[in-house]
C-alpha cells in the first residue's frame, strides 16, 4: 500500500459529472507511484450509469471512490443570488461530517491539476480552519467592506473552489452549526452564499496558498491586484498554475492551459463535449462586439487603458 494518501472530495450533480471526471483524470494522470487517493464524492441525485463511469477511470491507479448522498432539504433557509445555483453549493459545510478524516482537500468540479498535490497535501493546518487562495475578483469587486465592515480582512477573502480543510477543528468547534445559522440569519446579504460564509466563519484562522494552487482567470487581470505589493510573487506562483480553476470549455474562449485541457477531454469518455469553436477572425470579431456591447464607451475611461496595460489584448477583449 502507498504511503502518501490524500483524501480529496469533490461535489456534484448529474450536470457536472464530466467535468468532475476530467478533474478526477488530471489528478490520477500527476499522481506519483507511491501516492494513494480516496475519492469522496457529495452526490446530488448522480445516475448509476455516470457513477459507474466515474469509477471506470479509477482502475488501474491507486485509488477509491466513496458516493456520500447529500439532501438539499438540509440547506431550507438558506440562500442562493443566481438562478443557476443549487443548494448544493452548500454541501461543502457537510464535508467534516460525512468525511471521518483530519484533512481533506476540497476541489471544484471546474478544475485541472497539473502536478503532484502532495506537497499541498502536506501543508501545516494545526491551528487554522483551512487553507485557500486569495479571491481577487470577489476582493475587488465584492463590496467586502461594505458587507462586513471590518471584521473580516479583505486581502484573506479565498475563493471555496479550492479548500484544504481541517476537518478535525471544524468538528471540535462546531462549524457546521455556525455555517449554516449565518447562511440562514444573513442570506439577503451573502453575493457567494456559501464562500461568504465560509469566509467569515473561519476568518481567524485562514491560511493563505500561493495563487499557484488555485490559478483562477481573475489572476491574468493584474489590475485586479495591481497595488499588491506582493504583485510580483503572485504572477510568479500564478505561471506555476498546479491547480488551474477555469472553463475552458466554453466557445471561443482562447485562454491558458485550454488546449492542455481538451488533450485531457480527448482521453476520457466526455471528448464529445470538445466545444467547436470559429475561425480565429470571427471569434476575434464576436469577442470585440461582445466586449464593446457590454462596456460602451470604454474607450473614453482611463480605466480601460489601465486594464489593457496589465491584461494585455486577448485577456481584455476575450474576458478570461
Amino acid at each position: 500500500m502507498p504511503d502518501k494518501h490524500m483524501h480529496i472530495c469533490f461535489a456534484s450533480d448529474n450536470n457536472y459529472v464530466p467535468y468532475m471526471g476530467i478533474a478526477v483524470l488530471s489528478i490520477l494522470q500527476h499522481a506519483q507511484a507511491d501516492e494513494y487517493f480516496h475519492f469522496y464524492i457529495l452526490d446530488n441525485k448522480i445516475s448509476l450509469n455516470k457513477k459507474q463511469t466515474i469509477e471506470q477511470l479509477l482502475k488501474g491507479h491507486n485509488a477509491q471512490i466513496s458516493w456520500l448522498p447529500i439532501d438539499e432539504i438540509f440547506f431550507q433557509g438558506c440562500k442562493t443570488q443566481r438562478k443557476n445555483w443549487t443548494f448544493s453549493i452548500f454541501s461543502r459545510y457537510l464535508i467534516p461530517q460525512l468525511i471521518n478524516q483530519d484533512k481533506v482537500l476540497y476541489l471544484d468540479c471546474d478544475v485541472m491539476v497539473r502536478s503532484s498535490l502532495w506537497p499541498l497535501w502536506k501543508t501545516d493546518l494545526t491551528d487554522y480552519y483551512l487553507a485557500g487562495v486569495p479571491d481577487y475578483n470577489v476582493i475587488y469587486r465584492g463590496r467586502l467592506k461594505e458587507r462586513f465592515g471590518k471584521e473580516l480582512k479583505a486581502e484573506e477573502y479565498v475563493n471555496s473552489g479550492v479548500l484544504l480543510i481541517n476537518n478535525k477543528k471544524w468538528r471540535q468547534e462546531k462549524l457546521l452549526r455556525q455555517l449554516l445559522e449565518y447562511s440562514v440569519r444573513n442570506a439577503d446579504n451573502l453575493l457567494w452564499p456559501d464562500q461568504d460564509a465560509i469566509n467569515f466563519i473561519c476568518r481567524r484562522a485562514k491560511k493563505i496558498l500561493p495563487s499557484c494552487w488555485n490559478t483562477m482567470g481573475y489572476f491574468y487581470k493584474p489590475d485586479l491586484f495591481a497595488d499588491d505589493p506582493h504583485m510580483e510573487d503572485i504572477l510568479r506562483e500564478r505561471d506555476k498554475a498546479y491547480i488551474r480553476h477555469f472553463h475552458p470549455w466554453k466557445k471561443n474562449h482562447f485562454i491558458p492551459h485550454r488546449e492542455e485541457y481538451f488533450q485531457l477531454m480527448r482521453k476520457s469518455p466526455w471528448k464529445n463535449l470538445i466545444p467547436k469553436d470559429d475561425p480565429k477572425p470571427i471569434a476575434w470579431g464576436k469577442a470585440l462586439l461582445r466586449y464593446m456591447y457590454n462596456h460602451p464607451f470604454c474607450f473614453l475611461t482611463p480605466k480601460f487603458y489601465r486594464r489593457w496595460y496589465y491584461r494585455g489584448t486577448a485577456c481584455l477583449f476575450m474576458e478570461y
